[in-house]
């Protein structure tokens, strides 16, 4: 099967779907020193295919503590159509997020750059934005990617969990009630396309279902890595 017609066969499914964003993204990757990366992206989104839904600007540092073991923290900036542009008569607004987390793969507990690859990956994120509340959330993450021998695609798959700790605000006679809940699951499946010169292209097809509406939203995401040592 040819490049193209790989393409076309993930993309023409997606044209019927009236609930998809489509994801455009690059990213670089460089080793600073040893144990530890440094990634810098972007990401663009879309609904559907052509109407902008923001834009994202991220950084990224992790470090391997032990075998198995890696810390990370990021910063990402993200830009996006105003919903309050009546107010403050801008067309674009911002939206901040600060991350720090954890990630385990216990395949290396048994045998280090092992082919198959188990990640479980805890992070603290908080997010604030113009207009809006500033919340606090815990996203859990366990995925798994197995690269075949001789072979360019490395497939793999993901699954997320986003707890909300203020996603539920009640107002009472004399005070303000904060719940924390589910605010939504994410899962992707795809792989990863190994290109000369430590290139690489990452496709894959995800699913996100938000607490409290019915219909899922569906993901197309290609991202473009350059990665360094």
């Amino acid at each position: 099967m040819s490049i193209r017609a790989f393409f076309l066969a993930i993309c023409i499914p997606f044209w019927g779907l009236s609930q998809h964003q489509t994801w455009l993204g690059a990213e670089f990757n460089i080793k600073p020193i040893k144990k530890t990366k440094l990634s810098l992206g972007v990401q663009h989104r879309t609904n559907r295919f052509s109407e902008w839904n923001r834009t994202f600007l991220e950084g990224k540092f992790s470090a391997k503590v032990v075998s198995g073991v890696y810390v990370f923290a990021g910063q990402r900036l993200g830009i996006c159509p105003n919903p309050q542009s009546s107010i403050d008569l801008k067309a674009t607004t911002y939206r901040y997020r600060s991350a720090i987390g954890i990630e385990l793969n216990p395949v290396d507990w048994f045998k280090e750059k092992a082919r198959f690859h188990l990640g479980i990956t805890e992070q603290m994120q908080s997010t604030q934005r113009k207009f809006q509340r500033s919340n606090t959330v815990l996203r859990s993450k366990v995925s798994a990617k197995y690269d075949i021998k001789d072979f360019p695609l490395t497939p793999f798959i993901q699954w997320e969990h986003f707890y909300d700790f203020q996603r539920d605000i009640t107002y009472m006679a004399e005070e303000i009630r904060i719940d924390g809940g589910t605010a939504a699951f994410r899962t992707f499946a795809g792989c990863i396309v190994e290109l000369p010169k430590a290139h690489e292209l990452q496709v894959s097809v995800g699913r996100r279902k938000n607490f409290l509406r019915e219909n899922p939203q569906w993901i197309l995401s290609l991202k473009y890595s350059v990665n360094l040592k």
